[in-house]
Parts: structure tokens; sequence; C-alpha cells
């Protein structure tokens, strides 16, 4: 206690001062417009860009969190649209439409992934995304973007998968241009990641330009009527009966961060049947 009354008394004018200086600063920030604006100013120069890299930290964040959330929101109700059902009526005389006695057998069921690598500009374009066979993935599961079509699975690791892209000029996709719902093939012909070609359909069905070309369901990887494109062009095509369509893709290659990976739950079933038909 001594020492502390000896050292206010040595030291008692520079505590004074110290005491009257902040006091003055308060008075004066208080009482005097501009001099709270040029400290307000100055704090706000100095806080401003830690304040700016915080919240876009948290931001990407939450962005991550909520772009998660509708994922899994979107997988809900993809995995509830009627074209993943098989309908099986109670009897088979049954004729009135499906209903609530239809027994529903799910075909269909979806997860997603990140892309972690992606071409567009060459001849044999890939995916690869961040799951593997500990995720369930498999060889020839269907890939989708939230716009349409992607590709197929074709390799699978422990922790990663190749996906063949649309944009390969292996890449076959059954399809069918509506509103005529005539039953063709997509391929890709071009080094062009917008366009691909819509064939086997003949030159006497009026096909028009802005009609729109969806999955015909029948390759057992792809769900039915999921978005392909849009008819872009139409010729007729002098070396055969069919004609030239070309088709504005519906997936944004050069976008492409998550994707949904379906999986037919009963393809091995299907497969094996159609293993046994002749000419197949």
């Amino acid at each position: 206690m001594n020492n502390l009354v000896e050292f206010i008394k040595k030291y008692f004018h520079y505590l004074l001062f110290i005491i009257l200086q902040i006091t003055s600063i308060i008075l004066i920030y208080n009482n005097i417009n501009y001099p709270r604006f040029v400290i307000a100013k100055i704090s706000k120069t100095i806080t401003t860009p830690f304040n700016s890299g915080w919240n876009n930290l948290t931001r990407h964040l939450n962005l991550n969190k909520e772009n998660e959330y509708l994922m899994q929101q979107n997988i809900k109700l993809m995995r509830e649209t009627k074209n993943n059902f098989i309908f099986q009526q109670d009897s088979l005389f049954t004729v009135d439409s499906i209903n609530d006695r239809s027994k529903k057998i799910r075909l269909y069921d979806y997860t997603y992934a990140n892309v972690i690598y992606n071409t567009t500009n060459k001849k044999h374009n890939y995916l690869i995304l961040d799951k593997g066979s500990n995720d369930g993935i498999t060889i020839d599961m269907a890939v989708l973007s939230a716009q349409g079509v992607v590709g197929v699975v074709n390799d699978v690791s422990t922790n990663f998968c190749t996906v063949m892209s649309l944009l390969h000029p292996d890449t076959r996709i059954s399809a069918k241009v509506m509103p005529i719902n005539q039953i063709g093939t997509v391929i890709w012909e071009e080094n062009n990641p917008e366009y691909a070609y819509l064939n086997d359909i003949p030159q006497h069905l009026k096909v028009n330009v802005g009609d729109s070309v969806f999955t015909s369901g029948f390759s057992n990887v792809f769900p039915e009527n999921i978005l392909i494109g849009i008819v872009k062009e139409k010729n007729s095509n002098p070396k055969n009966s069919f004609l030239s369509i070309k088709i504005k893709l519906a997936t944004k290659f050069n976008n492409i961060n998550r994707v949904y990976l379906v999986t037919n739950l009963y393809k091995q079933e299907l497969d094996s049947l159609k293993s046994n038909l002749k000419n197949e």
C-alpha cells in the first residue's frame, strides 16, 4: 500500500496530465462533430478490410451449408417424381388410372457429388467426382446437372469416379423429341460444348426449332424425361431418310460444380433379361 502511495506522489503530475488529456479528447469527441467524424472515418478505414474479409469468409461457409441443404432437398424431390417408380395395379382387370391402391416400386435412387476435374475442349471429355465405391458409386450410373444430362460413370475407385461426358464421341443417349414423342439418339459430333445432334428421326415427322429433347427412359441408365436440350436447327439429309437435328444442350458444361448421380435399383435384373433377347 505504501509503495502505491509513493508511486502516485512521484508521478502525480504525469498521471494528472494523462487523465486530463483523455478527458479532453472524450469531451471534444462528444461535443464537436468534425473530430468525431474524423475519428470514425479513421476507425472505419482500419476495420473495414477486416470486417469485409470476415464477412466473405462467413458468407462462403454459409453458402456451402446452403448448397448442401439445397442438394439434399432437390434429391428428396427427385426421389418422389413419378418417373422414379413402376406402378402396378392390384388387379389385371383394373382399367382405372393409377390411384392410391396402386403398388409403387422405386426404380431409381439419387446421391450427389462435387466435380473436381472437368474438360470440355478435348476430343474425349471426362469429369472426375469426389465420390467412389466407398460411397456406393458404381459403373453406369447416370450423372445429371441441375439443368439436365451430364454423362455416365465409366470407372470407379475407392474415393473417386470418372464420368464419360456427353461431350464424348462414344456417348450415346436414348432420347425423344417432344411433342411428337419420337425416339432417337443424341450424340456429340463437334468440338463445341454447347451443341449435340439428335439422330434417327425420320424426315416425314414434323420437328420444329424450339422443341424439347428428353431422355427416353429406355436405356436403364437415365430416368425418363430428363432434359437434354432444345432443337436449334433441323435439315433434311440427302444421304438417308432421317433428319439432321442440331440441339443446344441444357447443361452448361463449362460451369459444373456439383452433380447428381442416379442408380437404377433394378439395372442388373433388367440387363440380365436384355442379354437373353435375340439381336440385342
